[in-house]
Order: structure tokens, then sequence, then C-alpha cells
């Protein structure tokens, strides 16, 4: 059995979770987004599958579904995805990066309504574009990360379904606080007072108040290329994940880090190409916690070419 990462998170590759529907396989190639669990109620895991719709992963990881889309959106590419419930009805947000929107749809692929290119005064110029990468949400206002566009942060209130504020920007320099080379992933820390934003480019973790104010970065390998981070607290410790885009060493497939959550300390670096014989994965795009059961999984998407795979804790 092939092991990968430093005790006590070394994780195995489960090839028999690989259960994607045959029409899904034919467009895995392009998978390039995220993940999102529904762990308040049946514990789903929805993800977008481009050119095809929305797929639904059930509990067990052991079957998927195809949630058929409105004809409009359903050939986009959902880059990030997230759930949240507003009243009392829960809904996900998709960041559809090529087409200057943010869908938010019910569970079963309806569109409730759509946010499109925000109105403030820094995207007036038509040469400020905007591809959001990612959200987050708290309590009813909704962050949205500009990261293949002018690296802002734009908020949006989920009630009045209007933006209302907007915050960081664009840099080249690395050590430049509260700006971005690409702010490509983001989530509340575990203690949900802070906004976790990945600055890929710089392989740094940036953390900002609620209110847009910058409050301190975390440094990872120089060279990885975070592209965002998920955190768990599991058997009393809160843990980071994040998936890299590319390695420090160059030519070497990326690896998957486990961070402590709280002082992003290095603690196992998983390698699904190097140690667990996953071929494909040269590039991880994106990387979840999973508990179920008793048992932690990592819920990955390789991207370039795309592709699913699920690792668990050993």
């Amino acid at each position: 059995m092939k092991i990968s990462g430093q005790k006590p998170f070394q994780f195995i590759y489960r090839e028999d979770l690989r259960t994607l529907p045959k029409s899904a396989l034919d467009c895995e190639v392009n998978l390039h987004g995220g993940f999102a669990i529904d762990y308040d109620s049946d514990g789903r895991i929805f993800y977008g599958m481009p050119n095809l719709g929305l797929m639904s992963i059930s509990s067990d990881l052991k079957y998927q579904d195809i949630i058929d889309l409105p004809d409009k959106i359903s050939s986009l590419n959902f880059h990030g995805i997230k759930i949240f419930t507003i009243d009392n009805t829960k809904r996900l947000v998709l960041s559809a990066n090529l087409d200057e929107k943010v869908i938010i749809l019910t569970l079963e692929g309806k569109i409730d309504f759509i946010l499109s290119r925000p109105e403030f005064e820094e995207y007036k110029s038509k040469s400020k574009i905007f591809k959001p990468t990612d959200t987050a949400i708290f309590n009813n206002d909704l962050y949205v990360a500009d990261g293949y566009g002018s690296n802002y942060i734009s908020v949006a209130d989920l009630k009045t379904r209007k933006w209302k504020k907007i915050f960081a920007g664009q840099t080249d320099d690395p050590k430049a606080p509260g700006l971005f080379g690409t702010a490509h992933g983001l989530n509340l820390t575990p203690d949900a007072k802070s906004l976790s934003i990945a600055d890929r480019p710089h392989s740094r973790f940036e953390h900002f108040t609620f209110e847009g104010d910058f409050k301190e970065s975390f440094n990872i390998p120089h060279g990885s290329k975070p592209c965002g981070i998920d955190f768990i607290n599991w058997k009393g410790r809160s843990l980071g994940l994040v998936g890299s885009l590319d390695d420090p060493i160059e030519g070497k497939a990326a690896p998957i880090y486990i961070l402590d959550g709280e002082s992003y300390e290095l603690l196992s670096t998983i390698r699904p190409k190097e140690d667990l014989d996953i071929d494909i994965a040269d590039h991880i795009h994106n990387a979840v916690w999973y508990e179920h059961n008793g048992g932690l999984y990592l819920i990955c998407q390789a991207w370039n070419p795309g592709f699913y795979f699920v690792l668990e804790l050993v």
C-alpha cells in the first residue's frame, strides 16, 4: 500500500472512489473549480463540471449524479463553489470566472439570482476586468475574489442582492500588505473572525477583517502557488489544507500541504503523483477536507488536465 505524507497525517489513494458517470469522464479533462459540502444535512458534495452541469457526490463518496442546469449557464466554468443558508433556505454560489458573473443556485440547479460585474468606481474603466475565482460568506455578506481579473475583493449583500463595498487590489510586490498577485481562493479562518485569502503567485495567505482591513500574512514554501485553504477541527486541533499549483522545485509535480490552522506551520506534505502514482496530478487546483463515519478524506481536483480523486487518512 502506497502512502504519502508525514505522521500523523499520511494518506492513501482511494481509486475505488473515482465513480464519475461516463458523460462526466468525457468532460473531466476541463475541470477547473472547487467543492462545496452540505454538512448540515445529508453530507452531499457539489462541484461544477464544465459543459455538463453540476455534480453531486453521495455522502459515502460512492456515487455521483449530474444535476442539469439551465441552458444559459450549463456551459460555464464554475471556478469556485460554496454553500450557504439564507432565509432558512440553502443555496450554492458559483464563480463563473470567464463570464463576469457570480451565480446563486438552488441545490436542485435552478437559478435564484445572478450578480454581474461590480458597479464600483474601481471597475468603471473597461480595462479593469472582472473574473471571479472564489467566494466566502459571513452573515449575509458575500465576499468575491476577482483573482483572474483586477484582484479586488468585492462584497455583496445577499439580502438586497446588491454590491456594497470593495477592498484590496493588484500588486507585483510579493511583500506588499493587503494586495494580491492573484487573489485565488478564500475562506473564513477557523475562529470565524477573519478572511484567509490565497495570494497564489506570492505563496502566502493574507488575513483581512470583514470590514476589509488587512491584518497579517502567512508564508508557505516559496514557489508552491497555493490555490486556497480549507480548514477543519480534527481531534481537537485546527488544520489547514492547501492545494498547490506548483512545487517549489521547478518541474516537480505539485504537493498538497497540511498546515496548522492557526500558525500555518507545515505539518505534512502529500505528493499524489510522486508517492501515490496519480500520474495526471501535476497541478493541484483544489482540495477540501471531508469527514465521514470517523474517517478523514481529502477531496481533490488536479488541473491541466482536470482529474478528480480522493485520498484517505491512514
